[in-house]
């Protein structure tokens, strides 16, 4: 997956003409009108299959994704849980301030002092917003990626500058 990035995941069918409901992993469902050849990739990553959308329209936070050739709900029982990726020079621009979430995983957790508080390992979408997963001294543990908490983030420098709340900021820290 190095080269693709994901920009959706297929949750189930909807409706009777093969429509899929599509998680987004992009700031807007606006962002599938300007696709067309893109990969359906399977949870394991084992699998790849090329895809033509045919159309694509809004419902409900979700992006209702016409795929050409799956014409039924049935079609797209064996899809659920796949990734939608495009390959990665097709992203789009990113403003200041905004990040590609697959950029963020490898950095290292600091904070205003230096320590190290640990490496995220993965994002996730909590109930309060996206989530880094962060794999520390005394094990695996969230932080919120919010911008009072996370207060710098240098991709170069491959670290994330972190003002941690009560209950994170006590963690065992690794001198740097």
């Amino acid at each position: 997956m190095a080269d693709r990035i994901a920009v959706g995941v297929i949750r189930k069918a909807h409706g009777v003409r093969g429509e899929a409901s599509v998680e987004l992993l992009t700031d807007s469902a606006d962002r599938f009108l300007e696709l067309y050849e893109v990969h359906l990739v399977s949870p394991d990553e084992k699998e790849v299959r090329p895809a033509t959308i045919e159309s694509v329209r809004s419902h409900l936070g979700r992006a209702l994704v016409k795929f050409t050739g799956l014409d039924a709900p049935e079609s797209l029982r064996d899809l659920q849980g796949w990734t939608i990726e495009i390959p990665e020079n097709e992203a789009r621009e990113l403003e200041e301030g905004e990040y590609f979430l697959h950029d963020l995983v490898g950095l290292t957790l600091v904070d205003s002092e230096g320590r190290v508080h640990g490496v995220v390992t993965g994002t996730e979408e909590g109930g309060g917003g996206l989530l880094l997963n962060v794999k520390g001294p005394r094990g695996a543990f969230d932080v919120p990626f919010a911008a009072d908490i996370c207060t710098e983030i240098d991709l170069k420098k491959k670290r994330i500058v972190v003002d941690l709340p009560a209950g994170l900021d006590d963690l065992d820290h690794v001198e740097d």
